[in-house]
């Protein structure tokens, strides 16, 4: 008897939408950083096919139950693209770590583009292409790219390769872990070591 009205009864709808936690990918040309993208959104190599997805500069990423939504700069974070993307929370920055001579280039690089911004209070660097014979120690690394100097935000390197996917997802990992949900978006974590 009661079937007739139960079914008429009307639901609520709720849409809750789950935070989305934003974050700017940059570095210098040819630093792998569309590599690093094809990998977190497919597991695998940036093969032909795959690498065509990941010429845009928007991607949607989940890692671990996380919406990321990852900006892709060419080469600079510029005016322009810290405009399109207000909200960002991070900066990843990719080196590509087989070159000394890019690494070089990288510490000017870094340090024009951190002038720029402000707001984010965590710093990832991926020091890529570990998989090569002529990459650089981790400790090189950081003295070399001048990490020491900055001291306005949490900075942390990571050695990766988007052709093996070592060191890719733990970075990610310990982005993810500086930040929690509050109200329905991400708030950095306070207190802490800087590293």
């Amino acid at each position: 008897m009661g079937g007739k009205f139960s079914c008429l009864k009307r639901t609520p709808l709720r849409v809750s939408r789950s935070p989305v936690f934003q974050t700017r990918l940059f570095g210098l040309e040819g630093s792998g950083k569309r590599s690093i993208i094809a990998f977190l959104k497919h597991g695998v190599v940036a093969y032909n096919n795959v690498y065509d997805e990941a010429n845009s500069n928007m991607h949607w990423i989940t890692h671990n139950k996380v919406r990321m939504l990852f900006w892709v700069s060419v080469n600079a974070v510029d005016k322009d693209a810290l405009t399109e993307s207000t909200g960002v929370r991070a900066l990843i920055y990719v080196v590509d770590g087989s070159s000394p001579e890019s690494i070089a280039q990288s510490r000017d690089h870094l340090a024009q583009q951190l002038e720029n911004v402000n707001d984010t209070p965590h710093l990832l660097i991926f020091l890529n292409k570990c998989d090569k014979p002529s990459f650089a120690f981790l400790e090189e690394a950081h003295y070399a790219l001048g990490l020491d100097n900055i001291t306005d935000r949490h900075v942390r390197i990571y050695s990766t390769s988007a052709i093996t996917g070592e060191g890719i997802r733990e970075g990610i990992e310990w982005l993810c872990s500086k930040f929690y949900v509050n109200r329905g978006s991400y708030i950095p974590r306070k207190g802490g070591s800087r590293l």
